[in-house]
């Protein structure tokens, strides 16, 4: 049987909520982030990695916990997918032990929104970043962490710079920004990592300083050294002589200007440490903030199951 016959909702990427369910996972993680009551859900979620990951899966294993759900964790070196299982057996025979849903990192681009079409049981799909794709609760939090130190996005200018054509956070983004009014999105960052096409209201920049002036939002981005080769890794010294971020820059920006940066930083390279433990910087704001994003997810991913049909 199809996905399209198994009525459950998912989060896939920010392109697929509604205007309403943007705002509604905005307001309801400053609202949680802020005290209110977390709903008690006996679910149980799947926490399937492929990648490394810190934050989002530690964040993602709080947000189930703080919402009294049951968490389990898959180590790939001991599931079934190094004795050749796909990801669709996988997620099948996890639905059948009655796992509600299921949180996928994984290396290759679209492989969430591939799995979402090919479901063969109803399960709820989480996607915390496929390969160069997407990654929607990233840029959630995002939005939240500068709606919660009240930065005004409509009619904004946010700046996004480094790798952007490897980057899943610069795509989540760009869309989130966008579609909560931002004047204007500016990339910058080495030639050969950007992007050949740019949507309506995104700006190449020609360089850092170009970029950041009079900017409301900078975005910096790591170098996605695991999707590309070693040859054109780029020398730290000089890669941060021309892209990364300090403080004589913050001088060109917008006075209430807030820095983000997705993680893991990489001090002296994309970004200097007195930018990032600067009094503009939201970093540590994002990692408090990715627990109550994710705990509003889950809220999100199963109020609406009530109004479908048993599986």
């Amino acid at each position: 049987m199809a996905s399209s016959e198994w009525p459950v909702r998912h989060l896939l990427d920010v392109d697929s909520l509604s205007d309403a369910d943007l705002s509604w996972l905005i307001e309801r993680s400053c609202a949680l982030a802020s005290g209110a009551p977390p709903a008690e859900l006996d679910r149980t979620v799947v926490n399937l990695f492929f990648e490394p990951s810190t934050r989002t899966r530690v964040s993602f294993e709080l947000a189930a916990l703080r919402l009294n759900m049951r968490v389990i964790n898959v180590e790939l070196e001991r599931s079934s997918s190094t004795k050749g299982e796909s990801l669709e057996d996988t997620a099948a025979t996890l639905a059948a032990m009655g796992v509600d849903a299921l949180v996928i990192r994984h290396p290759e681009t679209g492989r969430c929104h591939d799995l979402a079409a090919a479901l063969a049981r109803p399960i709820h799909l989480l996607n915390a970043g496929d390969g160069s794709g997407h990654h929607p609760s990233q840029a959630l939090l995002d939005l939240a962490s500068l709606a919660s130190a009240n930065v005004k996005i409509e009619g904004s200018r946010v700046a996004i710079v480094g790798d952007v054509l490897h980057s899943r956070v610069a795509r989540s983004d760009i869309t989130a920004f966008l579609r909560r009014g931002a004047a204007e999105v500016r990339l910058a960052g080495p030639s050969a990592w950007m992007p050949d096409a740019l949507p309506q209201g995104v700006l190449r920049s020609p360089d850092l300083s170009h970029a950041v002036t009079d900017a409301n939002v900078i975005v910096m981005l790591r170098i996605q050294h695991e999707r590309m080769g070693r040859e054109v890794w780029p020398e730290a010294a000089d890669y941060h002589a021309e892209w990364g971020l300090r403080k004589s820059h913050l001088a060109l920006a917008a006075a209430d200007c807030r820095v983000l940066h997705p993680g893991p930083i990489n001090r002296g390279v994309e970004i200097s440490s007195g930018v990032a433990d600067g009094a503009l910087s939201l970093i540590l704001d994002q990692v408090k903030m990715g627990v109550f994003v994710r705990m509003a997810i889950m809220e999100w991913l199963f109020a609406a199951d009530e109004q479908l049909p048993a599986g």
